[in-house]
C-alpha cells in the first residue's frame, strides 16, 4: 500500500502571515483600516504625503484614502487638463475644502463654479500672484451654497469693491480671511470707500464666527465698533496693522461684543492704564487675547488685564513693551493661563519670579535673552510645561536645556532651534532622561545622528525633527 504523506501542520497565525501579500489578504473591513489610519495621522498635519504612499499600498488602501482626505491644496493648473479639477473632486468624495494658489486662480474657480455636485465648505485663495477673481467668485457664488470659510490673503491690489463683491455673494460665511492685502496707491483716497465696504461686511455676513482683517490699516473706531455691533455672533476678531484705531476704539468694540472669546490688536497710540480702566468692561468670555503696545506710559496694564480678562487661558505679549512687574501680574492673578507667548520680549528679570504658574502649558520665549538660570527658574515655577520653543536664544546652553528636562516632568515637544550655544549632540541625553519626550527641534537642524541614537529616538518615541526627517511621523 502507498503510504500517505504526513502534511506538514503550521499554526493558523503563520499560514495567514506567510500568505499575505496585501491588505486585503487580511480580510480587515475598510473601517478597521480607516479608524487605523484616523489614528496613524495626525488631522492638523499635511496628510496629502502620507495618502500617497498608503494608497499605493492596494486598491482597497486606496479606497480608503480617497474617502478619508478632507482638504486638499491644488497649484496652478495651467498646464492641466480642462477637467483636472471635476477629476480630483470627483475621486475625493468627501472633500469640503480647497486651497488655490498660482497666477491663474479665476481658472481654477471657473472648473469649480460648472460642478453641481461639490459641497464645498471652506474655500482658501492665496491672491499673492493673482489679481481678485472677482467674476470667477462671482460664478462659485451661484452654483455652491455651502461655503462658509472663505480666504482671499495677499491680494496685490485690494479695493472696497471687492469687500462689497464678498458682502453681496457670500453671506453664509462663518469665516473670513482677508489678511495682508496691498492697496492702491494714494490709499488715503480710498478710505471712506473702504470703511464703508468693511461696514457692508458687517450687516451681510450676520452669521460671521471668526474675521482677519489684518492690515487693512484704514480702519477706524467707528467701522471697528459697526463690525463688532452688527456681527452678534462673532467668537474670534484678528485687527492687526491699523493704526486708525485708538484704545478708547478697542473699549467700545469690546462693549459692543462681550461675548467675544479671541482678539488680536495692535495699538498704536500711548496706553494708559488708568484711563482705560474708566473705558473698558468686564470681559469674562475672552479666552484668548493677543495685545501688541507700541507705548505703554506707567506701570498697571497688568492689574488691568487681570481685572477685565480674568479667565485668560492664552496671553501673547510678543513683541510689547510691557513692565516686568505687570507680566508677574497677569500670570499670578490670571490662573486659568496656559499659553504665555513672550517672543523677542526684552528685559524679563525671571529670577524675581517666586510663585508657581502651575496650568501653563506653552511657553515661547523665542528670539529673547533668557539665560540657564532664568530656565531654572521657570522650570520649577512652571513645572507643568508641554510644549517650550526656545528659538534663537543665544544665551541657553546645554546647563539651561537639562534644567527644563529635569524640573518639567510632562514635558512633549522643545524647540531648540538656532540656539548658538547648544549642540545637537545633547538630544540624546534629553530623550534618556524625560521619558514624556515626544518631538525635539535640535539646534543644528542638518546635524546628522548615529544610528544609535536613531534607534533610541524610535523605541523612545520621540520625533527628532531634522532637515532630513522633516515630514517622518512616529
Amino acid at each position: 500500500m502507498r503510504q500517505r504523506k504526513k502534511q506538514k501542520i503550521v499554526p493558523q497565525k503563520t499560514r495567514i502571515v506567510e500568505g499575505a501579500t496585501a491588505a486585503g489578504d487580511y480580510c480587515l473591513p475598510d473601517e478597521c483600516w480607516e479608524t487605523i489610519f484616523k489614528f496613524l495621522i495626525d488631522e492638523g498635519d499635511d496628510n496629502n504625503h502620507h495618502f500617497r504612499s498608503l494608497s499605493a499600498v492596494s486598491k482597497q488602501f486606496l479606497s480608503i484614502t480617497n474617502q478619508l482626505l478632507f482638504s486638499l491644496n491644488v497649484n496652478n493648473i495651467v498646464n492641466k487638463p480642462s477637467d483636472f479639477l471635476s477629476r480630483i473632486i470627483h475621486r475625493f468624495t468627501n472633500l469640503n475644502s480647497l486651497h488655490l494658489t498660482g497666477n491663474k486662480i479665476y481658472k481654477s474657480l471657473r472648473q469649480i463654479s460648472r460642478l453641481q455636485f461639490i459641497t464645498l465648505k471652506s474655500l482658501h485663495l492665496n491672491c499673492k500672484l493673482s489679481q481678485f477673481p472677482s467674476d470667477a467668485l462671482r460664478l462659485v457664488s451661484r452654483n455652491i451654497t455651502t461655503l462658509t470659510s472663505l480666504t482671499c490673503s495677499h491680494v496685490p491690489t485690494f479695493y472696497s469693491h471687492h469687500l462689497l463683491l464678498i458682502a453681496a455673494c457670500f453671506p453664509l460665511l462663518e469665516q473670513l480671511d482677508l489678511s495682508s492685502p496691498n492697496f492702491p496707491k494714494r490709499i488715503w483716497q480710498h478710505h471712506n470707500s473702504l470703511n464703508e465696504g468693511v461696514k457692508a461686511l458687517s450687516s451681510s455676513l450676520l452669521k460671521l464666527r471668526k474675521v482677519d482683517l489684518t492690515g487693512h490699516y484704514y480702519m477706524d473706531d467707528q467701522s471697528l465698533c459697526y463690525l463688532f455691533k452688527n456681527l452678534k455672533f462673532l467668537e474670534e476678531a484678528i485687527i492687526i496693522g491699523c493704526y486708525h484705531i485708538t484704545n478708547n476704539g478697542v473699549a467700545n468694540a469690546l462693549r459692543e461684543r462681550p461675548n467675544l472669546r479671541s482678539f488680536s490688536f495692535t495699538s498704536y497710540s500711548y496706553f494708559d492704564p488708568e484711563h482705560a480702566a474708566n473705558n473698558f468692561i468686564v470681559c469674562p468670555q475672552l479666552m484668548s487675547l493677543a495685545f501688541t503696545f507700541g507705548h505703554v506710559s506707567k506701570t498697571g496694564i497688568g492689574i488691568l488685564f487681570a481685572s477685565i480678562f480674568p479667565n485668560l487661558q492664552l496671553l501673547d505679549l510678543s513683541r510689547c513693551s510691557l513692565y516686568v512687574d505687570d507680566i508677574f501680574h497677569v500670570l499670578r492673578n490670571c490662573t486659568k493661563i496656559k499659553q504665555l507667548n513672550l517672543t523677542n520680549y526684552s528685559g524679563m528679570m525671571w529670577h524675581e519670579m517666586n510663585f508657581d504658574v502651575p496650568n501653563l502649558e506653552v511657553l515661547n520665549l523665542s528670539h529673547t535673552m533668557v539665560e540657564d538660570e532664568d530656565l531654572g527658574v521657570i522650570s520649577k515655577s512652571c513645572h507643568g510645561l508641554l510644549k517650550l520653543l526656545l528659538v534663537n536664544c543665544c544665551c541657553v546652553t546645554k546647563k539651561g536645556v537639562h534644567h527644563v528636562v529635569e524640573n518639567c516632568k510632562q514635558l512633549r515637544e522643545i524647540n531648540l532651534n538656532d540656539c548658538q550655544n547648544v549642540h545637537a549632540n545633547v538630544v540624546a541625553s534629553m530623550v534618556l532622561s524625560r521619558p514624556s519626550l515626544r518631538r525635539i527641534i535640535p539646534p543644528q537642524p542638518n546635524y546628522c545622528f548615529s544610528d544609535t541614537d536613531l534607534e533610541l529616538f524610535s523605541r523612545r518615541r520621540c520625533l527628532v525633527q531634522t532637515a532630513l526627517t522633516k515630514n517622518v511621523k512616529l
